[in-house]
């Protein structure tokens, strides 16, 4: 008797997860990851930082080999693109990209986890060497490759979110000039506007131009290679390298043609249990949706560290178990330079359109002591309901330990917490961690006040 087979469609963080987590739950199981790039698991994370030199080899965001899934008896198929799907019959069709054959081949379940892909605007020149994205492996490796050739001077960056801004400092470390042009009339839209203004004035003493307010109209190229770019007013910047980090769509075309339900976010639907609308299919990661804990309602988080958890979840329930994926708090973080920048929940912008009677404090502290040395400040942005005072959201920004109050807010968001819950939390104190109360208490004492419960 042939042993049940899960198909994997797609490695990096959530396929690579799954077929972890479900080989732990199977021993018996015939796990089969295919992957169209030459790596199947890796670190897109990591990436920005190994353009810097931080990470000084591209091997080390490589997470595991085809041989090391091996060891485990999965077999890890790199570059193998799944052309098709049909539901119908439960079989695939693979090909070979190395000898570009094709295949067809049977599976018992099937984990979708195709990721996303960079958004491409539809402008003049975009096909110009020197024109450039940072999503995969693929594109780590022309990136590198192309600063080597082009020893590029100056440099636009399309967009102003997080991997924009992440870049922003890997070109100052390249001692590349930058300019950053962002649609939007500011950057980092998911951050309350004083928040963001604080990551803006940053940028500007760090010498980075930004150009909100305006997208991108062409580039123009000669020889074959970039020299400039235009934006929407007719502004022109001389450059020797475009970044395009406008955002990324799901990749839902292979789930669309082979029927299988594409929810209302323009994701792949799927449920708690990260199973599609089909029986026996499921998809974890950046190809698919979920819940937002804070509204309740449908949204799509494009993290590697989601995918990451929703992989686990669906490697599970693959291989028979009853695992849930209970939503997401938007939870993010990331550096520029001195600034570390961390968001969870709602924004107040955000919490009143989503109806909440929303009410903020912003309070700046050090996050040590005041006479121990080495302390750094952080500005911290809480957001409550009114009506009761539980927690919304939290923004905090600065060259202190940014992760450590956000992780506190997340959790908190996570119990369902009020300021006043938290302002009586009971966190650690001591001279070279933190103040005798929390920045985090502090703050939450200071909502508490304006939600009104003293």
């Amino acid at each position: 008797m042939m042993a049940e087979r899960l198909v994997i469609i797609g490695g990096v963080a959530a396929g690579a997860k799954a077929a972890a987590k479900a080989r732990r739950m199977r021993p018996d199981l015939d796990i089969v990851v295919y992957q169209d790039e030459t790596e199947v698991s890796y670190s897109a994370c990591g990436q920005p930082y190994v353009l810097s030199g931080v990470i000084e080899n591209r091997d080390k965001i490589v997470i595991r080999r085809p041989q090391e899934f091996a060891s485990d008896n999965i077999r890890a198929l790199t570059r193998h693109r799944v052309e098709a799907i049909d539901v119908a019959t439960r079989q695939i069709r693979v090909n070979d990209l190395s000898v570009n054959g094709a295949q067809t081949t049977a599976y018992d379940k099937l984990i979708l986890a195709t990721g996303a892909r960079p958004i491409i605007p539809a402008v003049d020149g975009i096909e110009l060497e020197g024109v450039l994205t940072l999503r995969s492996i693929s594109d780590l490796d022309r990136f590198k490759s192309t600063i080597d050739i082009l020893k590029p001077g100056k440099a636009a960056i399309i967009g102003a979110g997080y991997i924009g801004l992440e870049l922003a400092e890997t070109f100052h470390e390249l001692n590349v000039k930058t300019t950053i042009i962002e649609k939007f009339d500011r950057i980092l839209p998911k951050f309350d506007e004083e928040m963001a203004q604080q990551v803006s004035a940053h940028l500007v003493e760090n010498n980075v131009e930004l150009i909100t307010g305006q997208g991108l109209a062409g580039i123009t190229g000669e020889n074959g290679r970039v020299v400039s770019v235009t934006t929407e007013s007719g502004l022109e910047r001389d450059v020797d390298l475009v970044v395009v980090a406008i955002g990324v769509r799901p990749n839902t075309d292979l789930a669309k043609d082979g029927g299988i339900a594409i929810g209302e976010t323009g994701a792949i639907a799927v449920d708690r249990k990260m199973q599609t609308r089909v029986p026996g299919v499921y998809a974890a990661g950046d190809c698919c949706e979920t819940v937002d804990r804070v509204t309740g309602k449908t949204t799509w988080l494009p993290l590697g560290d989601i995918a990451n958890l929703q992989g686990r979840i669906a490697g599970e329930n693959a291989a028979g178990g009853d695992a849930s994926f209970p939503g997401v708090l938007g939870t993010a973080i990331f550096k520029t330079f001195d600034l570390n920048v961390a968001c969870t929940g709602l924004s107040e912008t955000a919490a009143r359109q989503a109806g909440y009677e929303a009410v903020s404090v912003n309070v700046n502290r050090s996050d040590r002591a005041r006479y121990y040395p080495g302390g750094n400040s952080l500005a911290i942005k809480l957001v409550a309901d009114k009506q009761g005072g539980r927690l919304l959201g939290a923004q905090v920004i600065g060259p202190g330990k940014a992760d450590k109050m956000i992780d506190i807010a997340a959790t908190a968001l996570l119990g369902r917490l009020t300021c006043e819950d938290l302002e009586n939390a009971d966190l650690a104190y001591a001279p070279p961690f933190s103040p005798v109360l929390s920045p985090m208490i502090t703050a939450a004492g200071a909502l508490n006040s304006k939600v009104g419960n003293r």
